[in-house]
């Protein structure tokens, strides 16, 4: 099995990574540049509850470095193979 080496990624892509394990951005939340990233199951009405992360974003094709990206996974505590071999 080849090792999976990671790469910085855009921010569309991250969010579209991120979105298969349920996470999702929210715009309204963040102060200036900077953007939510929250999990989908945690919100309730108009309150959310768990785990949150914010992330610097000034555009779609924002890149984001591989320790921007591990920091996300381990807040969520995602399996970084599981999300690289997507």
């Amino acid at each position: 099995m080849p090792k999976i080496r990671p790469k910085a990624l855009k921010h569309r892509e991250l969010l579209s990574r991120l979105k298969n394990f349920g996470i999702i951005e929210t715009k309204d939340r963040g102060k200036g540049s900077e953007r939510i990233l929250i999990l989908k199951a945690g919100l309730s009405g108009g309150r959310y509850t768990g785990p949150q992360i914010p992330i610097k974003c000034h555009g779609e094709g924002t890149e984001h470095s591989v320790r921007v990206i591990d920091a996300v996974l381990r807040r969520f505590a995602l399996d970084p193979k599981k999300f690289w071999s997507d």
